[in-house]
């Protein structure tokens, strides 16, 4: 008796081992959201859709994350105090977006990381920490140059390493061209984000809804030709529509076949309407099959609350290549693991990963304990990833079908070559003339305090040398490319070492980077030229008896007959066959159409 219990404690402790990694995907997170109001975003967002994406954002929040909002010009306003999201949190959100505007005369970005990040100390054990920063500018605190440095190098050196300590993600949005993205894309990568250039305000909606899905990573349901299989469990169904310029009135069917829009509502739905997007809520949803009668969209989702909850591993924002990563499945009635095999008898899970290159893999687990899964009947369907982690973007979907419901999933990460990323700023970027190489390791694939870089320039031309990159701050190597020979073309091939977290080392490369002028372009003049004029292989000139050139030959009469000949050979060919087809045609038209012919 005392051995079957041993047992049975030894197999609960081993799934709870298995268990303890996605425990953490189902725990609620914090998200905290920082929007630049200074005065230059009344040219990048003349008409403010920062509004609307912050209520797209609010509207989504899983109820009991926890999050709040923060503006920030010259001072730094907390929009909405961080607390639990609920019902009336996401009122005051609704209402307090409307506040957003334009008046900032500075960039205080500094201040508003640190206000936001107040009481994130030390690594969170159970929930994920996200910072989402949205700006069109660079640090600005004041006119004066020396202070804004000073103070864009305070959040590399000092809030950066504690935010990664934290264990806080920070996703960046640069609103314009003129925003910091060397900064935005060294804080992202330093802490396993994401960052995103908007090319126009018209994306911000969207982009904050990418933002928002890679942060609280949310239960949500399949929707299979505008229609979604909702089933008892459910208790909380929000939809996420995105619109047209010309889409029709977004509408819902109901199981039951009731058809309603926005105007007139069942008093269990709240629908909120935007330009470009509608953001539906049903409480207690009806079970069965839903219509939405809509335009389709690939960022439409159908998102739940319920207590039937499909877990999967959360993979990092960026991968090395050659790494491999096992990916669990699990489903959770009420937190715990089901493990009935009278239920998981008819769960079917199917695994797709699409790669920014059009590749595609397709895989359907078993918890059998064969194909890779790690231990039949205990509820975790496993899955490793290797071969298919190619360098690039890729998309993970995680489709459940559990005949009565049905679960989705939705993942995006990137593969990399290279543990750091390497970019060569240009003068209007670095605020320089000078092109400036910037080094940043990305977060868990080399660790900062173990790295070197070397560069190897040249100028195809014979010219090679060998540059050490200096460490500019915590997390960034820079060197400046200045006082070399303007005119030429320059290649820069990078030598990273380092150490993995774990211990292992890293030998890796970056590159290759160019900087300089780029090869002289022919004019429209000299292109047309060397078209209309095809290049004459020359053959070797005869020579008379006293070694000169024969360059006064004369045409060779015999060959210039033979040519014209066959010129006149092939012209009365062409002819004959011609009045053949015409011949044959005429004879075969019936007597109507002729006698139409020839009139």
């Amino acid at each position: 008796m005392t051995t079957d219990l041993h047992k049975h404690l030894i197999a609960c402790l081993a799934c709870l081992a298995l268990l303890i990694p996605s425990c953490a995907l189902a725990q609620a997170g914090e998200i905290r959201i920082l929007i630049d109001v200074s005065g230059s975003m009344k040219r990048n967002d003349p008409e403010n859709l920062r509004i609307p994406a912050l209520k797209l954002i609010t509207g989504l929040l899983p109820r009991g994350s926890r999050a709040g909002v923060w503006t920030f010009g010259k001072y730094v306003n907390m929009l909405v105090p961080l607390g639990a999201v609920d019902d009336a949190w996401r009122g005051r959100a609704m209402a307090a977006a409307d506040n957003i505007n334009s008046h900032g005369l500075y960039t205080n970005m500094e201040e508003t990381l640190a206000d936001a990040s107040w009481g994130w100390s030390e690594t969170g054990e159970a929930a994920r920490r996200s910072i989402i920063l949205l700006t069109d500018g660079y640090v600005d605190i004041s006119p004066d140059p020396e202070k804004n440095r000073a103070s864009r190098d305070r959040i590399l050196n000092v809030l950066l390493p504690r935010l990664q300590q934290a264990g806080v993600s920070i996703h960046t949005i640069a609103l314009s061209g003129d925003a910091d993205t060397a900064l935005l894309r060294q804080l992202a990568a330093a802490t396993g984000g994401s960052h995103e250039q908007a090319r126009s305000a018209e994306k911000l909606e969207r982009l904050f809804f990418h933002m928002f899905e890679r942060s609280a990573n949310p239960d949500t349901l399949p929707l299979e030709d505008n229609t979604v299989l909702v089933d008892e469990t459910i208790e909380e169904l929000t939809l996420l529509i995105f619109r047209g310029e010309h889409a029709p009135e977004t509408r819902l069917t109901t199981p039951h076949g009731i058809t309603f829009a926005h105007g007139k509502l069942p008093p269990n739905v709240r629908w909120h309407r935007e330009k470009r997007y509608d953001l539906i809520t049903i409480d207690q949803p009806m079970a069965g099959e839903w219509r939405v009668d809509a335009e389709t969209d690939p960022d439409n989702r159908v998102m739940v609350v319920t207590n039937l909850q499909a877990v999967t591993t959360r993979l990092p924002e960026n991968i090395a290549l050659g790494d491999e990563h096992t990916f669990y499945v699990r489903l959770l009635d009420h937190g715990k693991v089901i493990e009935k095999k009278e239920f998981l008898y008819f769960i079917r899970v199917n695994v797709t990963q699409e790669s920014s290159s059009g590749e595609r893999w397709e895989w359907m687990l078993l918890d059998n304990g064969r194909r890779g899964d790690a231990r039949p009947g205990d509820g975790t369907y496993t899955l490793r990833l290797n071969r298919s982690l190619a360098a690039g973007a890729h998309r993970l979907t995680v489709e459940i079908d559990g005949t009565t419901f049905k679960r989705i999933r939705h993942q995006t990460f990137n593969v990399h070559d290279s543990p750091v990323l390497a970019v060569i700023e240009s003068g209007a970027e670095n605020q320089e003339e000078i092109p400036v190489l910037s080094v940043i390791p990305r977060a868990g694939m080399i660790v900062p305090d173990s790295m070197v870089v070397q560069a190897t320039l040249s100028d195809g031309a014979g010219m090679e040398q060998t540059l050490d990159v200096p460490r500019a701050n915590h997390n960034e190597w820079r060197a400046a490319l200045g006082g070399y020979p303007a005119g030429r073309r320059y290649r820069l091939d990078l030598r990273i070492q380092g150490e993995r977290p774990g211990g292992k080392p890293v030998n890796s490369t970056a590159g290759p980077l160019y900087f300089g002028a780029r090869p002289a372009q022919k004019t429209v003049e000299e292109v047309t030229e060397d078209i209309t004029q095809p290049a004459v292989e020359t053959a070797p000139a005869e020579r008379d008896d006293e070694g000169a050139a024969n360059d006064d030959a004369g045409p060779n009469w015999l060959w210039v007959g033979i040519q014209v000949l066959l010129i006149n050979i092939l012209a009365i060919g062409g002819l004959i066959f011609a009045y053949r087809k015409w011949f044959a045609f005429n004879t075969q038209l019936p007597g109507t159409w002729k006698a139409q012919l020839q009139e």
